[in-house]
């Protein structure tokens, strides 16, 4: 539970931070990208307004303009006044032909040109020139009628409209807040006044990329400071679990040893207590036995010590023999049979032909009877079986160990030989979890290596993988 908190806490302040950095960086490649070109805006801007100081839209534009309107200010007001259904249609129709008229004449490229060539600017640069509104004046009571509106329109296609209104000249693909140089609305005077709104789009292709690219820097170390948190929470992560890890191990440790050791010590105590007592002193049966149950107590105790003290005592003096391997395990089991009593068994079947091997007898032993321990101490059944046997493969030999115990769940068979690890938790059935660890030390000292067959209720079987001698 407390290892998915930690989980959940670390990601959503991980996503949190993330966010926090992309929407810094949002913000500031916004502002750059408004703030990119600035000055030569501005002075577009101001040429242009000089460019056409006495005209509207270009050069030529206010004659068009005054043209077209003032041969239908008349129908407008009439039908405005007396059919606003017949209004509403003669708009349309006046609107449409002053756009055309306005996209047929226009002069905008010659003049655009010419505010770049004086001005020195970069020649690659594009405009667009949208018409918005057009509004007309018929009372001052009435106030404003608008007789056009580009949201609203529905007589232009979409490829001739923007959302700044219709196309009236230009190449420019993306027209925005960020690249428009004008929005100009100004007002004429017929037979009656009218004001009409229009705006023009400045910019190099390619500016999004330009304005990326200008930001690299930022975002390389954005991306460099997410990639270092994230390093830093994994990091983290992976030493709080491996602590975790090691602290749950030490715990099991320390109970296991809790156990084992408290058990032959409660024993030797009662017994010397015993032997304390003028009746049971009078009495040499109950002596002797007292003294024998002593005895294996503190064998036992001196046992758990040894194999405490092996670990840091195996890597030392090694001393490699050649010795045939049929031999050495013969030999093992010879004096194991000992410990096993009817009907449980021990066997072994060596291999036909000798098989010479580099091995180091003491490491040797304790790696095969540390496997034996574990295949009748672990077992329950009520006849306990173990076969060894030997078989050959392309790379060398492997030595089966094979027993009819309870078998080991899939999810533990990778942790069997970690230091301390005890699949078993009933302390009922003594060890300190070393066992295996110390089978996994003698095997890399031989440079072998161990699998592991098993099947949960029918048994386990290890095999020990050893390459021919070089």
């Amino acid at each position: 539970m407390k290892d998915r908190i930690y989980k959940s806490v670390v990601l959503v302040s991980f996503l949190i931070l993330l966010l926090v950095q992309l929407r810094l960086t949002y913000n500031s490649y916004v502002l750059r990208d408004r703030d990119y070109s600035l000055k030569e805006k501005t002075l577009i801007n101001d040429e242009y307004g000089r460019s056409i100081s006495d005209d509207k839209v270009f050069s030529g534009g206010g004659k068009i303009i005054d043209s077209v309107l003032s041969r239908n200010m008349p129908a407008l007001k009439q039908t405005y006044l007396t059919n606003r259904t017949a209004f509403n249609k003669l708009s349309q129709r006046v609107s449409n032909t002053l756009l055309t008229e306005l996209q047929r004449k226009s002069s905008m490229d010659s003049v655009f040109r010419s505010i770049v060539k004086r001005n020195v600017l970069d020649t690659n640069l594009q405009y667009l020139l949208t018409f918005q509104l057009i509004e007309v004046n018929f009372d001052i009571n009435i106030g404003n009628i608008t007789i056009f509106d580009s949201q609203t329109d529905t007589l232009f296609k979409p490829d001739q409209k923007t959302p700044y209104g219709v196309i009236i000249d230009g190449t420019l693909t993306d027209p925005n807040i960020q690249n428009r140089v004008t929005n100009l609305s100004v007002s004429g005077k017929l037979v009656y006044d009218y004001r009409i709104t229009f705006n023009l789009f400045v910019d190099p292709p390619g500016r999004t990329l330009k304005v990326a690219y200008q930001m690299l820097p930022t975002f390389s170390l954005v991306a460099l400071c997410i990639i270092i948190i994230v390093g830093i929470n994994y990091y983290t992560y992976i030493n709080w679990m491996r602590q975790k890890k090691e602290t749950d191990v030490k715990s099991d440790f320390l109970n296991s040893i809790k156990h084992e050791f408290n058990t032959p010590i409660t024993t030797i105590l009662v017994a010397s207590k015993s032997l304390d007592e003028e009746e049971v002193l009078n009495d040499r049966t109950r002596v002797k036995a007292l003294i024998h149950i002593v005895e294996r107590q503190a064998r036992r105790l001196h046992s758990h010590i040894n194999q405490m003290l092996e670990i840091s005592e195996i890597n030392n003096n090694i001393n490699l023999e050649e010795i045939d391997l049929n031999y050495a395990v013969l030999t093992l089991v010879n004096d194991y049979k000992i410990k096993v009593h009817e009907p449980d068994s021990l066997t072994f079947d060596p291999n036909g032909s000798e098989i010479l091997m580099m091995i180091d007898p003491f490491v040797f032993t304790t790696m095969l009877q540390n496997i034996l321990d574990n295949s009748f101490k672990h077992n329950h059944s009520d006849i306990k079986m173990t076969v060894l046997f030997i078989t050959e493969d392309k790379g060398g030999y492997i030595l089966h160990i094979k027993d009819n115990g309870k078998g080991i769940e899939d999810t533990l068979k990778a942790k069997i030989f970690d230091k301390f690890f005890r699949a078993d938790k009933d302390n009922t059935v003594p060890g300190l979890g070393l066992g295996l660890y110390y089978v996994r030390q003698c095997l890399d000292i031989h440079g072998w290596e161990i699998s592991v067959r098993t099947e949960l209720g029918k048994g386990t079987e290890f095999l020990v993988h050893m390459p021919r001698p070089v």
